[in-house]
């Protein structure tokens, strides 16, 4: 059964992404023209902001006026708003900045981007969760051109969305969704297809002109028609695509009829401004049709604007159970405690739309290590007001941060700031939420398809069947419940686009 396809697409040309947390700058910088940095009366971000390297090609491009100055200059502001931002700046590692690393030289000039990047990487905490990965694995920064197109949802690409695992030590390239209304959608890529080759080169050519080849049709810097060499089925298929500047379409969702049961099947994937529209066309739908339970698909939502992700969860739990509650608890740093505050639950979204109020006790989320952030709070949030939230699928990625993207001479910088918890003050899960019922996603099958895995499990989850029941396993009176089974293919996309933003600087009650 095919997934109902939505008569518009979003206003504005969005990526597979996370938004959210969007103030630009930490000051205007400030001093004279002159090759010599102005003197700095006190070493704190504001005073030290964009005061540029003269070597930067970055600064050129900046939306704010700079001033010219020297590499050590950026330094010093990267030390001082870490210091002043940086959630975990008591674990700051004490670094010489005039080291070789923080001083990259490329054909005897300095390399600006190489020797920041290494200067913020290093500065970052060293510590581990319990299970031995970094604390923090998301603080990142990137060109500020690069950011603004993000934001700005401008994108050019085939629409596909991406899966990457090895198999006897090759490279498996899968195509896990097909965004409607796209060149891949036209061409007639499906979920599960694997892309074996573009123009005449191997996912798997590790040559330097087979790699360039692959890498330009897969991700195009030129427009330009690119054959892709497609394995569906066991068959060969080729297909011809071209990258264009399009809309993607980041909800879709249907109501499936089991027996007596009508069921509400949501898929989400990205909590971006155009999405909401959609949300509250699918959150009245299903209060229409009486739905009797509620499946949102997050498999593949790497987070964003939070307060989508509120608005979403209001719309869940209803008005009299979300009211007056505190659905997220924002938490700085122990030097910017008078920032605190809480985000009560409010059924108005980010454009200002009021989402339905559907009063949902219990509801199932698909979920992978691609659910992160703003994600991982929708499902904290409900849990905090009592809503039960049953997931299934794979442990999340585990990101209860976020930030404030912070600008300076044409590099945006994001350092997480602050710490979400729910209404209970439970949050703390950097090692990814731990599904109820874990199940692998199943690429053989489309979203939304009764029999696709995750979907299938969470349909015999409401009909009472046992995890390890309702995912067809014989192992005897052991429950496949709270394994914490990472997916075995990960999204294609950058690490820095799971993300959770606020929006504006807030004026909701301290704590």
């Amino acid at each position: 059964m095919s997934l109902k396809r939505l008569s518009a697409l979003n206003s504005r040309a969005i990526w597979v992404c996370t938004l959210l947390l969007c103030l630009v700058g930490c000051g205007g910088g400030g001093g004279s023209s002159s090759n010599n940095p102005p003197a700095v009366t006190q070493d704190t971000s504001r005073a030290l902001a964009q005061i540029c390297s003269k070597e930067s090609p970055y600064a050129a491009k900046s939306s704010i006026p700079t001033t010219q100055g020297v590499l050590a200059d950026e330094k010093k502001w990267i030390k001082a708003y870490m210091s002043e931002r940086y959630l975990w700046y008591k674990d700051i590692p004490t670094l010489n900045a005039d080291e070789s690393r923080y001083n990259v030289l490329a054909e005897g000039v300095v390399d600006v981007w190489s020797s920041l990047l290494n200067y913020f990487t290093d500065s970052k905490t060293p510590l581990k969760t319990a299970i031995g990965t970094l604390v923090d694995k998301f603080s990142f920064i990137i060109d500020s051109v690069s950011w603004n197109s993000y934001v700005d949802s401008s994108l050019r690409g085939y629409g596909v969305m991406l899966k990457t695992s090895t198999e006897g030590g090759l490279k498996v390239l899968t195509v896990a969704y097909v965004y409607p209304n796209t060149p891949a959608m036209s061409a007639g890529l499906a979920r599960g297809d694997q892309i074996i080759g573009i123009d005449g080169a191997s996912v798997n050519d590790t040559s330097p002109q087979g790699a360039d080849t692959f890498n330009e049709g897969l991700r195009p810097t030129k427009v330009a028609p690119h054959k892709f060499q497609i394995l569906r089925a066991g068959q060969i298929v080729n297909v011809t695509m071209q990258a264009e500047v399009i809309t993607l379409q980041q909800v879709e969702y249907k109501v499936l009829n089991v027996g007596s049961q009508k069921i509400g099947y949501l898929l989400f994937n990205s909590h971006v401004p155009g999405a909401e529209s959609y949300l509250i066309q699918a959150m009245t739908n299903f209060k229409q049709q009486g739905i009797s339970d509620l499946v949102v698909d997050l498999r593949y939502n790497g987070g964003g604007y939070l307060a989508i992700a509120n608005a979403l969860a209001y719309s869940v739990a209803g008005r009299t159970l979300a009211q007056g509650k505190v659905f997220e608890w924002t938490q700085f740093s122990d030097k910017r405690s008078s920032e605190n505050y809480a985000m009560n639950f409010t059924s108005v979204g980010l454009n200002n739309q009021v989402y339905p109020s559907l009063g949902i006790a219990k509801i199932y989320v698909l979920v992978t290590g691609g659910t992160c952030s703003a994600s991982e709070s929708f499902i904290n949030g409900l849990r905090g007001i009592d809503v039960q939230v049953e997931l299934i699928g794979t442990t999340t990625c585990g990101k209860p941060y976020g930030f404030y993207p912070q600008d300076n001479c044409g590099i945006t910088y994001a350092a997480m700031e602050m710490e979400g918890l729910n209404a209970k003050f439970e949050g703390r899960f950097s090692d990814g939420m731990v599904p109820q019922c874990t199940v692998l996603d199943d690429l053989n099958r489309p979203l939304g398809d009764a029999s696709e895995g995750m979907l299938s499990v969470a349909i015999k989850r409401m009909q009472g069947q046992s995890c390890s029941q309702a995912a067809g396993l014989a192992i005897g009176s052991q429950d496949l419940s709270g394994m914490a089974l990472r997916d075995h293919g990960v999204l294609l996309r950058p690490e820095w686009q799971t993300n959770k933003f606020l929006n504006t600087r807030p004026s909701f009650t301290s704590k």
